[in-house]
């Protein structure tokens, strides 16, 4: 049974956790490991226990929003770090995929991302994937698209198999995207740069096909703007979505790295992003 590791905490951010949890969860039939991660304990000091009931009444508080038809179960850890915490849970349990909500600043937009210390840190060093919840983001009542966000760089069938692995005798719709990013000069004018993105498209179509057994709808299309993010504003997103990307390589292999690309996306998409590192099949 696949299992996903939620991070949580008694904020909105953790709330945000949750809801993705439970969006991925009802999609896949996965179980939820709920966690609060504590500093390690400081030998003999009072506050541990103190720090530990509170810990354990954030549990309660998360259990309570839990849904009766996902399967969770929670989990307190003292750690160095929160990330070092929910990796070791996530290993402890074969977990198949690490949840965490989006760091507060001020002026944050609503529906966007913002990249706390935890996140970074995650997405620096964890062999599973890590799904990201946009700030205040609350889970549909079933997701109903999966857009992959594919580019043409050596990697991306690591993507493409963990979209097999999430979809595998699923009904739900799959969308393949490219982005362009195309400057004011060359607008309205063709470079092959279209043309080449419909080819590669046609390529990821024939190796997800090859491989799937998903029943749902398959779908591509192509973001163009002068900019990244434009290209990203010009899809049309739906509450009901999530999106997947591949990271970039590093030389620790099977690694998640947040390249310079993924973080503009990340400034501008509406939808939770699971970001998957190379190598990398999960449901």
């Amino acid at each position: 049974m696949a299992n996903y590791v939620v991070a949580f905490e008694a904020s909105e951010r953790g709330n945000e956790s949750i809801e993705l949890g439970v969006a991925l969860a009802r999609l896949t039939g996965a179980e939820l490991r709920i966690c609060v991660i504590l500093p390690s304990p400081i030998p003999g000091a009072t506050s541990n226990n103190r720090d530990a009931g509170q810990a354990r009444e954030w549990l309660a508080l998360a259990e309570a929003q839990i849904p009766s038809d996902i399967v969770a179960t929670t989990h307190l850890a003292w750690a160095e770090s929160t990330a070092e915490g929910l990796l070791e849970i996530a290993q402890r349990f074969g977990s198949d995929r690490l949840v965490i909500g989006a760091a507060r600043t001020r002026g944050g937009i609503l529906n966007r991302f913002t990249i706390g210390t935890v996140a970074h840190a995650l997405l620096l060093s964890s062999p599973i994937p890590v799904a990201l919840a946009p700030q205040g983001y609350k889970a549909p009542a079933t997701l109903t698209r999966v857009t992959c966000l594919i580019g043409t760089r050596p990697g991306w069938q690591s993507v493409l198999d963990s979209m097999l692995s999430i979809s595998e005798d699923l009904s739900v719709e799959l969308r393949f995207v490219t982005l362009i990013e195309v400057d004011a000069a060359r607008a309205g004018r063709s470079d092959g740069t279209d043309e080449s993105s419909t080819a590669h498209l046609s390529n990821v179509l024939h190796y997800f096909e090859e491989r799937s057994e998903a029943t749902g709808t398959v779908s591509t299309a192509v973001g163009r703007g002068a900019s990244l993010e434009a290209a990203v504003d010009a899809l049309a997103w739906r509450d009901d979505e999530i999106a997947f990307v591949g990271s970039i390589r590093l030389a620790q292999q099977s690694k998640i790295s947040l390249g310079v690309t993924v973080r503009r996306i990340l400034q501008s998409l509406p939808v939770p992003l699971v970001v998957v590192p190379l190598a990398a099949t999960s449901r």
